[in-house]
């Protein structure tokens, strides 16, 4: 009975456990389950953010590729339209900022035997301290476009020990480096001249150039109305000045059609960002550059500082690099200064009686907020000039279009801005692209009174910019006078 007895116990006893024991196993099961299910969820997640990170991407490439530059839009965006504006409509740096061209455009001047003493000791028993001196003397740089062959440099024709020796310099160049081009020496002199006289302070703070004191040079271009400006003049000036700007930021205001790409006016070289106005009431030059201090800001990282340069223009207007680049090296602190232009209708070959005409600003950024950050009104407040009648600061092209382009202007223009003589006094009286032609053939302003000068480029100093007679065949309508019988025929004359 007893033995029967433990065996039920027993019996019970395996049998709970075994309950347990699978319970267990269940348990277990269900555990690892979960971790399986949750571990395939999250890598599911996973794959499904890649997935669509990679159609963004190969979205925004399609963009992309059908349109080479999309242009920022202005007021009126969404959400969704600011986020994609943001990879829209600039250009920024890949690498490294343009400004830095010193080794390209000084080199170390190495006359012929600076440190001779055997030389200078015959001739004038040089002192040891003097010899000691000499060896520890600065470097000289020259700047290489206003020196003259800079393989076989020389001291001066003086004496060594009274003068400091200076590099050769080209016509039209000055400077102990060579380094102040014709129009920014006379600007020197006379503000010098000025400021002796009235006491006033000088345009132009300079120090020694350097590869460590550059200033960024940042041009604002306001180009009006995309339909009224010339793509080949736009052109000119943007290439005019690729190695020496460092940001190109352009506004206009856009009619909605088509627009030709940047990139390809500047061949993806440059960095730009451009403002796209919807109407020209929001376009303004302040408007404007407040959009783009914050565009360079949040997509290309660029704090534009005081000590940078702003020059600000219009599309009409080239300006002289020459200039400008003295002032990148030399200037510590430049005030608003206006440019003299010259003054140049329908192409280079065609002057206005009154020669040059004062347009543009440039100036360090620190002075811009006097002027309410407005360049249009730093320009106003300009009181010093950079040229005069005979050495300019670059052209200024009026009405340098096509004439079925000028047509189009006068059309849309208010005639007090533009003074136009129809042709004849009659009612039906209009002004039709043959007589623009004769007005250009002949030389007269679209007033119908106004006589212009004629120039040719065999007996004018600064009969074009540059870069147009470097590339004659590309800005041909801007250099010859397809109207022009005579010209026609002393270039088919030349021909033969």
């Amino acid at each position: 009975m007893v033995r029967s007895t433990i065996s039920v116990s027993q019996t019970l006893t395996s049998a709970t456990g075994g309950i347990g024991i699978g319970r267990l196993a269940i348990t277990k099961k269900l555990v690892l389950w979960s971790v399986l299910i949750l571990q395939i969820g999250f890598i599911g997640c996973i794959w499904l953010m890649q997935m669509n990170y990679s159609s963004q991407e190969q979205q925004q490439g399609l963009e992309q590729s059908h349109n080479r530059v999309n242009f920022v839009k202005s007021g009126g965006q969404t959400g969704a339209d600011r986020s994609q504006s943001q990879t829209l409509g600039t250009h920024c740096p890949r690498l490294h900022e343009n400004v830095n061209r010193y080794d390209r455009d000084f080199y170390q001047m190495k006359p012929d035997r600076l440190n001779d003493t055997q030389v200078h000791a015959d001739d004038y028993n040089v002192p040891a301290y003097v010899e000691m001196e000499m060896e520890t003397a600065a470097a000289l740089w020259c700047y290489r476009e206003g020196t003259i062959n800079e393989s076989s440099q020389h001291i001066n024709d003086v004496d060594y020990l009274m003068a400091p020796p200076q590099c050769k310099c080209a016509s039209g160049w000055h400077g102990r480096d060579c380094g102040q081009p014709e129009i920014i020496w006379r600007a020197l002199m006379t503000h010098s001249r000025a400021s002796k006289r009235g006491g006033g302070t000088a345009p132009l703070q300079l120090s020694e150039a350097s590869s460590s004191s550059l200033h960024r040079l940042f041009y604002m271009v306001e180009l009006g109305a995309w339909e009224h400006i010339s793509l080949e003049l736009l052109e000119l000036q943007l290439r005019a000045l690729l190695e020496v700007v460092d940001y190109f930021l352009i506004y206009y205001v856009s009619n909605g059609s088509k627009e030709r790409s940047l990139d390809s006016l500047l061949g993806g070289k440059a960095s730009y960002v451009l403002f796209r106005c919807t109407t020209a009431g929001n376009c303004s030059s302040s408007v404007a550059y407040a959009h783009f201090r914050r565009q360079l800001w949040s997509l290309c990282g660029v704090q534009m500082e005081a000590k940078d340069l702003l020059l600000h223009g219009d599309s009409r207007t080239v300006y002289a690099p020459a200039a400008l680049k003295f002032l990148k090296y030399y200037a510590k602190d430049v005030l608003p200064l206006r440019f003299r232009l010259k003054y140049n209708v329908y192409g280079f070959y065609w002057q206005h009686p009154k020669r040059t005409l004062l347009n543009g600003v440039i100036s360090s950024l620190g002075h811009l907020r006097g002027a309410q950050l407005d360049p249009h009104l730093l320009q106003r407040q300009a009181s010093n000039t950079l040229g005069d009648l005979n050495h300019y600061g670059g052209w200024s092209c009026e009405l340098c279009l096509p004439p079925e382009q000028i047509v189009l202007l006068l059309q849309q223009q208010p005639s007090h801005k533009l003074p136009v003589k129809l042709p004849n006094d009659t009612r039906n009286a209009h002004i039709d692209a043959t007589y623009m032609q004769k007005l250009m053939a002949n030389g007269y302003h679209i007033d119908g009174a106004t006589q212009l000068l004629r120039l040719r480029q065999q007996s004018e100093k600064y009969y074009a910019p540059d870069e147009a007679l470097l590339h004659s065949s590309q800005f041909g309508q801007l250099l010859v006078n397809l109207y022009d019988v005579d010209v026609l025929e002393d270039l088919q004359e030349e021909a033969d």
